[in-house]
């Protein structure tokens, strides 16, 4: 058989390779009962490939990644677990320590308490003991400085009153008498007003030191005590000293009383030189007839030689003219003459002369009052004896 010959089909060459594809059978349809495959060239294979590939290395990386951060996790919660355990016990360890150090502080402290309180009560007793026995001592110490004080007071007083009667010889006589013996008291037992008044401040001080601002240092109990003690001494001393100088001043005064109560409680013998000075001029002044007793007022208007008087009123008048038994007379008349708490020695005559601006009296004229040492205007000394005579006679009265 003679086939004919087919012309050979030549496949044009190209320049392009030709393509590789895969053929993928697909699941026939139920449906038509066709197989179907797709092609699917190497290239787009190869990708999707490397693609599956590189998406299934990351999820086993992650898949990896997690179970290890997983374990991580479980491990660190586990140690954290046990961490905060250990934590929770040693709080608990530290909480019961602690409350066993409270408690032991506690005990301490009120073992501390009771000691201090102890100590505090027997230093407390002590304290008291001692304030006891130093208020014991600063009592007999502020009694003997009454005493003291009580001495001086009275000695000072008897001395007041005899430099009041220092006029009297007598008096002065005893005044420097105990003078004398109280330089000679206070420079045999070496105790002055200075020493006594420093000794006092001192020993006020020393009371002082319970509670001791002022002081720089502070004293024992004993030292204390033996200052205290010292001051005693010293006031005892004072006392003794000031007892000697009492007692002496006792028997001086009994030696001047006569003279300081008789001018006291009698008249003075005052000079008319210092008499001029106190009688007060123009005013009416007291004067008793020593002889009767009769009272009377008169004025003093001029203080010369002696003292010009008139009566204050008629009625003085007419007293003054009763004591001269009812006539005017230059014979003088003992009186005492009235000056303020003194009775002092004077004369009067009984002659009204020359003149004066009273006219209310009932009297035209003035009469002379006489002191101690008062003179006369004429310088009788016949006149001026009287009077002196019945000055003294109105000293030595005792009416």
């Amino acid at each position: 058989m003679n086939q004919s010959k087919r012309p050979a089909y030549k496949i044009p060459i190209s320049s392009h390779k030709q393509k590789k594809y895969f053929s993928l059978m697909l699941v026939p349809s139920y449906t038509s009962g066709k197989t179907r495959s797709v092609r699917i060239s190497q290239n787009t294979f190869y990708a999707v490939s490397f693609t599956i590939v590189v998406i299934l290395s990351i999820l086993l990386f992650l898949h990896i990644q997690s179970r290890v951060f997983n374990q991580t996790i479980t491990y660190v919660s586990t140690h954290l677990e046990q961490t905060l355990a250990a934590y929770e016990d040693l709080q608990a360890i530290s909480e019961q320590e602690n409350d066993q150090l409270i408690a032991r502080l506690i005990y301490l402290q009120n073992n501390l308490t009771t000691e201090v309180i102890g100590n505090q009560r027997e230093l407390l007793n002590q304290q008291r003991d001692f304030l006891d026995d130093l208020a014991s001592i600063r009592a007999y110490a502020e009694s003997l400085e009454a005493r003291l004080w009580q001495y001086e007071i009275y000695r000072q007083e008897i001395i007041d009153r005899l430099n009041r009667n220092a006029h009297l010889p007598a008096v002065s006589n005893a005044l420097d008498k105990v003078y004398q013996s109280q330089l000679y008291l206070l420079s045999e037992f070496i105790v002055s007003p200075e020493c006594l008044l420093s000794r006092c401040e001192e020993a006020q001080g020393i009371l002082l030191l319970a509670n001791p601002p002022t002081t720089t240092r502070i004293l024992s109990p004993v030292e204390i005590e033996n200052e205290l003690i010292h001051y005693i001494a010293t006031l005892e001393l004072a006392l003794e000293a000031q007892k000697e100088l009492y007692t002496q001043l006792k028997e001086q005064v009994s030696i001047v009383a006569p003279h300081i109560r008789r001018d006291n409680y009698g008249p003075r013998l005052l000079y008319w030189s210092y008499v001029r000075t106190i009688l007060p001029q123009n005013t009416p002044v007291r004067i008793t007839d020593v002889r009767t007793g009769t009272n009377l007022y008169v004025i003093s208007f001029s203080h010369g030689n002696h003292a010009d008087v008139v009566p204050a009123t008629a009625d003085d008048t007419a007293a003054l003219h009763r004591v001269f038994n009812g006539r005017w007379s230059w014979d003088t008349r003992p009186i005492w003459v009235h000056i303020d708490d003194r009775k002092v020695a004077a004369s009067i005559n009984g002659m009204p002369h020359a003149g004066t601006s009273f006219r209310n009296n009932n009297m035209h004229g003035h009469v002379c009052m006489h002191f101690r040492g008062s003179r006369t205007h004429n310088g009788s000394v016949f006149h001026e004896r009287d009077h002196q005579n019945s000055v003294m006679e109105a000293y030595r009265a005792n009416f």
